[in-house]
C-alpha cells in the first residue's frame, strides 16, 4: 500500500468517525478564565496556636474565612457536589496551614475509597483533599499536597497545569493529620513556609482546591474548573491575599546516611564476586532564597529505590523506563524540553546506571536551580566513578528559560559527557565527549491550544554532528482531544546524557481522542470516547518508507464507576532493512503488514476487589500472535494490598524459523502498612522470555519526616534470551538509615 492511499483511509475513517458526533462535539462547553478572580483572606495567628491533629478544635479555626460551594469538574460540570467541603487558612511565622471539613455521610466506613497507604498515592483512585499553590504567581508553576483519609501524603510539582505529567517523586517536608467521623474527614496541613516558593516581599499567592469522592467517581474543585482540565490549571485559581511570609532566611537541609550491604554477583562463565561493606554519604540542601536551591549529594545512593518493570518489548523502539532516584526526580521538570518520550536531549538514568540498569557508584554531584516569575534556570553536575567495566564520566547540564506573554516561553539547554580514557581487558580504551545544545519553546495562545517544539544539536568524536528536532500541536476541550505530532532526527544525532528511542527517522503522527457525552448512552455508562491515531515513520537520510502504525478505538466506553469497556484495532505496515528479533526470535528483513484486534474490560481498581482482561488476536510480521492480559486487585483494607499481573504472548509460526513461542510475564506485589508511616512492600517478577526470576522487599519506616530505615532484599536471575543466553544472578540484603534535619 503506497503512503498516499494510507493517508487516504486515516482521512476517509477519521471523517466518518467524526460525522456523528459533529453537534455534541460543538456542544460540549469549555469555559475561559475568569477576567477577575476569586479573592480569599488568609488569617494570622500567633506561634504555636495550633496543635496538629486533624480535629480543627482551636478556636482562631472558626475565625478564619470559610471557603465553601465546591462544584462537580466530573461528572457533571458546575453542578454542585454531592457533599460540600469547607476549608479555611491560616498562618504564623513558620507554617502555612490549611484546615478542611470533608463533609460526608460515614457511618458505614466502607464508604471511604483508600487503595492503600503509600506515600505518592494514586491521585484518581483514592478519596483525597489537595490544595494546589503558585506561590510565584505566574500560572504556569505550581506544588500540590494532597492527603487521603488515612493520612497518607502526596505531594508534586506541576508546569503549565498538566497534572497527568506532574513531577509525583518530588518530596517535600510538611505534616498532616486526618481524623474520620459519621459526618466526614478533616484534614489538617502544615506547610513550612521554607517548603514554598514565593516572590520577596510578596503578600499574596494563587491557590486552588480538589476534592474526590470516588465510590461516585467524582472530582470537586473550589473554583470551579472546565471538566478538561485540572485544579491546577492555575489561570482558574483564585488569590489567596493578606498573607505574610517571613523573609529569607538560612534554610539548610541536611540528609545524610548510614548503610550496610552483603550480597553476592555472578555474571557469565566469571567468577561469583562477594561484597560486605558499610558506606556513609548523603545531601545537602540550602535554599539560597525561596526560590533559588543548592543541593549536593556526596557518595549518592540508591538502595531504596523502586526495581524496574520487567517488560517483553515486541516494538522497534527502545523502551523509556523511568527515573526512580530521589536525587534525579526533584525539579526534574526544570530540565524537561519537550512532552515527548522518543527524543529525550536529557535523561537522568544515563547517570549512575549501565544499559541494564544496573548501578554504578557515584562520587557525588550538585544542582542547582531558580524560578522566578520571568525566568527558570538550573545547572547539574555529577562525577560517575571509574570501575573494571566503565571510565570514570563527567556529566554536566545546563538549562535556562525565559518566560513571556504569559504562558509563553523559550528556553535553551546544553548537556556535556566526558568519559576519561581507561583499561578492560588489557586494552587501553581512549576518552570519548559528547555535548548537545537545545532550543524550545512552548505557546499558550489560549487555554485551549498549546504548541511546543524543540531543535536539538548533538556533536559526538565518534558519531559526529547530528541534528534532532520536536514540534507538536493540540488542542484540549471538554469534547476531548485532537494534536499532530512532527519529529525529525539526523543519522547521526547521539544524546550522550538523553535517550533516544529510534534512530535516523522522520515522523507524522496526528491524533484524535473524544470525551462524548450523549443523552442517549445508559446511566451506567459516563462517556463515549472513540479516537483514532496514526505514526508514520521515514528514514531521514534519504526518505524511504520505514513504518506506519494505524490505531482505532471505535467503541470505547467509561462506567460511571471508573472502569471501562474498549474495542481497539491496530494495524501496522513496516520494512525491515534488517534483521529484528523480538524475544529473541529472527524476522528476515523485508516488507510485512499485519494488525490485531483488541477487546478489553476493566472494573473498578478502587473497590476492594477488582480486575482487568485484554484479548488480542491477529497476525504479527509472517506469523500470528494472540496476547491475554490480566490484572487483578484485593484489598480488604488500605493496610494490606495485594496486586498482580499476568501477560501471556502466544506467537505462532513466527519468523525465519517458523517459530512456536508462549512467553509470559507475571508481576505481583503486597503492601502491607501500619500506618502511613511504617510500610512492607514485596514484589515478585517473572519472564519467562528471558527466564528472569526477580524478588524486591522493602521494609520502610519514616521515623521522623523524611527520615527512614530501610530494610532491603533483591535477589535477581537472569538466563537471558535463548539465543544469546548469558547468566546474570545477584543477590543482597541492604540495611540504611536516613537522617533529615532542616536549620
Amino acid at each position: 500500500m503506497s503512503i498516499k492511499t494510507y493517508f487516504i483511509q486515516i482521512i476517509a475513517i477519521t471523517s466518518l468517525s467524526l460525522c456523528p458526533f459533529a453537534g455534541l462535539i460543538l456542544a460540549q462547553e469549555t469555559f475561559p478564565p475568569p477576567e477577575v478572580p476569586f479573592e480569599i483572606s488568609a488569617k494570622k495567628i500567633g506561634d504555636d496556636e495550633i496543635v496538629l491533629n486533624g480535629t480543627l478544635n482551636e478556636s482562631v479555626w472558626q475565625d478564619a474565612q470559610m471557603i465553601t460551594g465546591f462544584t462537580q469538574r466530573e461528572p457533571v460540570q458546575g453542578k454542585p457536589a454531592s457533599f460540600d467541603t469547607e476549608v479555611r487558612i491560616l498562618f504564623d511565622s513558620k507554617y502555612l496551614y490549611i484546615g478542611a471539613i470533608c463533609k460526608d455521610s460515614l457511618t458505614d466506613r466502607k464508604r471511604l475509597r483508600v487503595r492503600n497507604l503509600q506515600r505518592d498515592f494514586s491521585g484518581f483512585g483514592n478519596d483525597r483533599f489537595s490544595v494546589a499553590l503558585d506561590g510565584l504567581m505566574d500560572k504556569r508553576n505550581a506544588v500540590g499536597f494532597e492527603v487521603t483519609p488515612y493520612g497518607s501524603q502526596r505531594e508534586l510539582q506541576v508546569i503549565d497545569g498538566d497534572e497527568s505529567d506532574g513531577n509525583v517523586d518530588w518530596d517535600a517536608l510538611w505534616y498532616v493529620r486526618t481524623q474520620v467521623t459519621d459526618k466526614g474527614w478533616t484534614v489538617e496541613m502544615a506547610i513550612p513556609w521554607k517548603t514554598l516558593r514565593y516572590k520577596k516581599g510578596s503578600t499574596a499567592m494563587l491557590i486552588s482546591f480538589n476534592r474526590n469522592i470516588r465510590r461516585y467517581n467524582e472530582i470537586t474543585t473550589w473554583p470551579a474548573f472546565p471538566r478538561v482540565f485540572s485544579h491546577f490549571r492555575m489561570a482558574y485559581a483564585a488569590v489567596l491575599k493578606d498573607l505574610e511570609p517571613p523573609p529569607p532566611s538560612a534554610n539548610i537541609q541536611i540528609n545524610p546516611y548510614l548503610l550496610g550491604d552483603t550480597g553476592r554477583t555472578q555474571e557469565g562463565e566469571l567468577p561469583e564476586e562477594r561484597k560486605e561493606n558499610v558506606e556513609v554519604g548523603g545531601e545537602f540542601k540550602w535554599a539560597i532564597t525561596p526560590n533559588s536551591i543548592l543541593d549536593v549529594t556526596v557518595n549518592t545512593d540508591f538502595a531504596q529505590a523502586d526495581v524496574d518493570q520487567q517488560v517483553q518489548n515486541l516494538t522497534r523502539f527502545s523502551v523509556l523506563f523511568p527515573e526512580r532516584r530521589q536525587f534525579f526526580l526533584e525539579n526534574a521538570n526544570i530540565f524537561q524540553t519537550s512532552s515527548t518520550s522518543r527524543i529525550q536531549p536529557f535523561f537522568s538514568r544515563t547517570i549512575g546506571l549501565d544499559d541494564n540498569g544496573r548501578p554504578i557508584p557515584l562520587d557525588g554531584g550538585l544542582r542547582f536551580t531558580s524560578r522566578t516569575e520571568r525566568q527558570t534556570s538550573g545547572v547539574l553536575a555529577m562525577r560517575q566513578r571509574g570501575t573494571d567495566d566503565s571510565p570514570a564520566t563527567y556529566f554536566g547540564v545546563g538549562r535556562y528559560v525565559h518566560n513571556f506573554s504569559g504562558q509563553n516561553r523559550l528556553g535553551g539547554m546544553v548537556t556535556h559527557r566526558h568519559e576519561e580514557s581507561f583499561v578492560q581487558n588489557g586494552i587501553e580504551i581512549e576518552s570519548q565527549t559528547n555535548t548537545t545544545a537545545t532550543i524550545n519553546g512552548f505557546f499558550r495562545p489560549k487555554q485551549s491550544l498549546s504548541f511546543e517544539a524543540m531543535i536539538s544539536a548533538s556533536t559526538d568524536e565518534e558519531a559526529g554532528d547530528g541534528l534532532a528536532a520536536h514540534a507538536f500541536l493540540w488542542q484540549q476541550k471538554n469534547w476531548g482531544f485532537m494534536g499532530v505530532t512532527g519529529q525529525y532526527v539526523s543519522p547521526n544525532y547521539l544524546p550522550g546524557v538523553g535517550f533516544l528511542a529510534f534512530e535516523d527517522y522522520l515522523l507524522l503522527g496526528p491524533r484524535i481522542d473524544l470525551d462524548l457525552r450523549p443523552k442517549w448512552l445508559p446511566r451506567f455508562i459516563r462517556s463515549f470516547g472513540p479516537d483514532i491515531g496514526s505514526d508514520v515513520f521515514w528514514r531521514a537520510s534519504d526518505g524511504a518508507f520505514q513504518q506506519a502504525l494505524l490505531n482505532v478505538s471505535p467503541l470505547d466506553f467509561e462506567f460511571q464507576t471508573g472502569g471501562q469497556f474498549e474495542v481497539r484495532f491496530n494495524q501496522e505496515w513496516q520494512q525491515l532493512d534488517s534483521q529484528f528479533n523480538p524475544l529473541g526470535i529472527e524476522i528476515a528483513p523485508g516488507y510485512y503488514q499485519f494488525g490485531q484486534y483488541e477487546i478489553s474490560l476493566d472494573s473498578d481498581f478502587s473497590r476492594k476487589l477488582a480486575g482487568a482482561v485484554t484479548y488480542g488476536n491477529g497476525t504479527f510480521y509472517d506469523g500470528s500472535l494472540q496476547t491475554w492480559d490480566f490484572d487483578a486487585r484485593i484489598s480488604p483494607s488500605p493496610y494490606v494490598e495485594l496486586i498482580g499481573s499476568y501477560t501471556i504472548n502466544d506467537f505462532s509460526n513466527l519468523g525465519v524459523m517458523q517459530s512456536d513461542l508462549t512467553a509470559n510475564l507475571l508481576s505481583t506485589t503486597a503492601r502491607l502498612a501500619l500506618n502511613p508511616r511504617v510500610r512492607l512492600v514485596g514484589s515478585y517478577q517473572w519472564n519467562s522470555a528471558n527466564d528472569a526470576n526477580i524478588w524486591n522487599v522493602r521494609f520502610a519506616w519514616e521515623y521522623r519526616p523524611l527520615s527512614f530505615i530501610f530494610i532491603v532484599f533483591n535477589n535477581n536471575e537472569t538466563e537471558g534470551f535463548s539465543s544469546n543466553p548469558s547468566l546474570f544472578s545477584q543477590s543482597e540484603v541492604i540495611g540504611k538509615i536516613t537522617f533529615l534535619k532542616q536549620f
